[in-house]
């Protein structure tokens, strides 16, 4: 029988930016064996002021703003990308050099990290009235407002109410009622 672990706000770990500008909460994260190194973390960042992000090297990000109105990245001095709050996330290399301008004040955004040699994987945003089929080695869904439902393949339903998570691993279908959101992070191993 497939199992999900609901996580609860509590369950989060505040941790520093490496650069030591602000702090992230990590949501899940998975280690990999023998170092420092994870195969992939989910986490939410307080973003109070516009500067550079921290390098990851050998992780590929995959970034979205869920609150507040929004930021400008600009990434190794290229032609700068804005991101508003629900949009589709913003993918970019971790040891590439970040810069960050918020375009109205301070924004929480939704990271996903991967270990580029080891995982790929793909963040959706979750708007009100739909739905949405998700799976990989590890499947986490995030309620931003109102409740969500993840039903995984051959198992029962589970709420997930605005700040909760949903880890699962397989397949699961994804309830987004009216004026209820969200956002998923689907992980696949390579190889």
């Amino acid at each position: 029988m497939p199992s999900v672990t609901l996580l609860t706000p509590a369950d989060g770990h505040r941790v520093p930016w490496r650069n030591g500008l602000g702090l992230t909460t990590e949501i899940a994260v998975e280690p990999l064996e023998g170092g420092d190194r994870f195969l992939w973390r989910v986490s939410v960042a307080d973003v109070a002021a516009s500067g550079p992000f921290s390098a990851f090297p050998g992780y590929d990000r995959l970034i979205a703003v869920v609150e507040g109105e929004g930021m400008r990245l600009t990434v190794d001095g290229g032609t700068p990308v804005e991101r508003r709050r629900m949009e589709p996330a913003f993918a970019f290399p971790g040891e590439a050099a970040v810069g960050c301008a918020l375009l109205g004040g301070p924004i929480r955004d939704f990271n996903l990290m991967l270990d580029r040699a080891a995982a790929g994987g793909s963040v959706t945003m979750l708007a009100g009235g739909t739905a949405h089929q998700a799976s990989g080695d590890a499947v986490l869904v995030h309620g931003l407002a109102g409740t969500l439902t993840v039903t995984p393949e051959g198992g029962d339903a589970v709420a997930v109410p605005a700040g909760h998570s949903a880890l699962l691993r397989g397949t699961a279908a994804v309830a987004v009622p009216a004026g209820a959101e969200g956002v998923c992070a689907e992980v696949r191993r390579r190889g």
